[in-house]
């Protein structure tokens, strides 16, 4: 049921923004896929990398852990990468909003808006984005997925391994 009212209010919001954007006489909308422009340009790649490179580390740290001190290394490193990972987004952020900010000068365009929240019309400047930010080379892409498909298999296997031994620890409990 509240899953249906925010459904409701975001649609009634949508539409009531489209209706008074199209009221205004010409107004000149943009849209970009953010996800898009994050998979596809080198400072997206990057600070992906750089994400992934402070979780490995941190996870070495877990695993160097002796079984004592492993859960307070796993909260302080917990709240280490979800420090470092903020700071990147924001970096990112930041990034992405000036080269946002100079597309929509070089475009005449009065906004730029999420791909998501477009009910129809306006101009897809995905690409044009993905430029002014430096496009990844293919092989860059390329390079990237790999790696994500890597960390959500070794994600994974953490996961099932984590779950072993919590059963396993539950039926020594039981006996």
């Amino acid at each position: 049921m509240n899953k249906r009212i925010k459904s409701l209010v975001l649609s009634a919001t949508l539409v009531a923004s489209m209706a008074i954007l199209g009221g205004c006489g010409s107004n000149n909308i943009g849209y970009v896929d953010t996800m898009k422009v994050a998979n596809s340009t080198e400072k997206g790649i990057e600070i992906t990398k750089e994400i992934n490179a402070k979780k490995a580390e941190l996870n070495k740290k877990i695993e160097a852990a002796d079984d004592a001190s492993k859960q307070n290394v796993y909260n302080q490193a917990s709240q280490e990468l979800t420090a470092f990972t903020n700071a990147k987004a924001q970096e990112y952020r930041q990034y992405q909003e000036q080269k946002i900010n100079e597309l929509v000068k070089e475009k005449k365009l009065d906004v730029i808006i999420e791909k998501g929240a477009v009910v129809g019309g306006g101009a897809d400047v995905t690409e044009d984005l993905i430029t002014k930010m430096g496009k990844a080379s293919e092989a860059q892409i390329k390079e990237a997925e790999e790696a994500a498909k890597a960390e959500e298999q070794q994600e994974a296997q953490q996961n099932a391994q984590q779950a072993g031994q919590a059963a396993a620890a539950t039926t020594e409990s039981a006996q």
